[in-house]
């Protein structure tokens, strides 16, 4: 995303979760005890950036919103909330006009936020692949192939569909 930053001249919308933690009193979002609230506080101010920017890079999305909210609710019976967060987040997701998205490809580095898990990496892309599916996002979704590559690869995507051009 840092590469991609000043070749489109986008203002950038930063990891939200690891932001409002903070301003809450937490080194990490771990840490909060009320992660219900917390999960929500992160959707509305994603959705709320977003609406305010219009046009955007953005580390993370509703759509993460929502995966993370599956994942960390996996062994919870389905709410109201969920169904909630889900119609909330999948609304805001109609505005995408395109999605970059980075598979897992190496190993995610320890900065006490982000989970290092293989086998949890492989869930939470396994839950994005099925929700830009569900939500229709595929046709406006390019997924990485190459970490060498990836921004030779995104800004041609990007001329294919008319947003970047040389």
């Amino acid at each position: 995303m840092e590469a991609l930053t000043p070749l489109l001249a986008l203002p950038v919308i930063p990891e939200l979760g690891r932001k409002i933690s903070l301003e809450m009193g937490y080194e990490y979002p771990g840490q909060i005890t009320d992660q219900e609230g917390f999960k929500k506080k992160v959707l509305d101010e994603q959705i709320a950036e977003e609406r305010r920017l219009d046009t955007f890079l953005s580390d993370r999305s509703v759509v993460d919103a929502w995966v993370l909210w599956q994942r960390w609710n996996i062994c919870q019976a389905m709410s109201y909330d969920t169904e909630t967060y889900y119609l909330k987040a999948r609304a805001q997701s109609e505005f995408y006009t395109e999605i970059i998205y980075i598979p897992p490809m190496f190993a995610a580095v320890d900065d006490g936020v982000r989970w290092t898990d293989a086998d949890y990496q492989s869930q939470i892309d396994r839950l994005v692949r099925m929700t830009l599916y569900e939500w229709n996002l595929l046709e406006r979704t390019y997924t990485v192939k190459s970490m060498d590559n990836r921004l030779d690869e995104v800004r041609d995507w990007l001329g294919v569909r008319g947003v970047f051009e040389d």
